[in-house]
């Protein structure tokens, strides 16, 4: 005969289960067996019954998630991360993220690294995502998408102020350091820079024209066959050779 289980443990286990919408998860919260909750459901109708109705309240407020991020408390389980699975049509609930899931963990790195670079692309190789990816999970999470924009404001305006700085002291090395130094991030010169600043005031400012593709500057030795065709036509136009 299955033993009965405490009120108070009945009572951890339907408070997680309205947090998280997930069975098993709960059961593991309540540290009960999943087993027990399946066989008690079907022998006491109004244990089932309660059971519905917090699944249904867990699912009625996943719903309006503005991204994957679990609720306070339920960012990791056994080690595991977990995120809010399922609103492609299916139940919604609180899950263990699958491989290659969008995590809190890997949000967080990627505007980390957007903040710093205002490259989207250094961000998501950093968060160990796809261009895909990324803009998927953009489009599809409301709060990452503003995330993402505020991240994107905070790069720009670091990267303004840094030219700001470098131009006051024209001596100063010519590399803009990362605020997060990172051996993944690449090194950012002062042109390329520029050219994202002036990329940021056209597309999102609406100020001037927009930016041709970058081009690195030409070396001396490269530039020095041209100099000494034009020093040499200014010769000869003078009558110097």
């Amino acid at each position: 005969m299955t033993a009965r289980m405490s009120d108070k443990r009945r009572g951890a286990f339907l408070k997680a289960l309205e947090a998280c919408g997930n069975q098993t998860l709960a059961a593991e919260r309540a540290c009960v067996s999943r087993s027990w909750v399946c066989k008690e459901r079907g022998l006491n109708p109004g244990f089932d019954s309660e059971c519905r109705r917090v699944i249904a309240a867990a699912q009625a407020r996943l719903r309006q998630a503005e991204g994957n991020r679990p609720p306070e408390g339920w960012g990791h389980l056994d080690g595991v991360e977990l995120v809010v699975r399922g609103t492609n049509g299916r139940r919604v609930q609180i899950a263990r993220a699958r491989a290659g899931q969008w995590t809190a963990r890997c949000e967080e790195r990627f505007l980390e690294v957007f903040a710093a670079t205002c490259n989207a692309k250094a961000a998501y190789l950093a968060a160990g995502k796809s261009k895909a990816s990324a803009y998927t999970h953009r489009r599809r999470w409301p709060g990452f998408d503003r995330r993402w924009k505020d991240a994107e404001a905070v790069g720009y305006d670091q990267l303004e102020e840094a030219l700001c700085e470098r131009g006051e002291n024209l001596f100063s090395s010519p590399g803009l350091p990362a605020e997060i130094p990172r051996p993944s991030l690449p090194a950012m010169t002062v042109q390329e820079a520029i050219q994202l600043v002036k990329l940021h005031q056209y597309q999102v400012r609406e100020l001037g024209r927009k930016p041709g593709a970058w081009r690195r500057p030409r070396t001396l030795e490269e530039v020095r066959p041209a100099i000494l065709g034009n020093v040499s036509a200014i010769a000869r136009k003078h009558g110097l050779l």
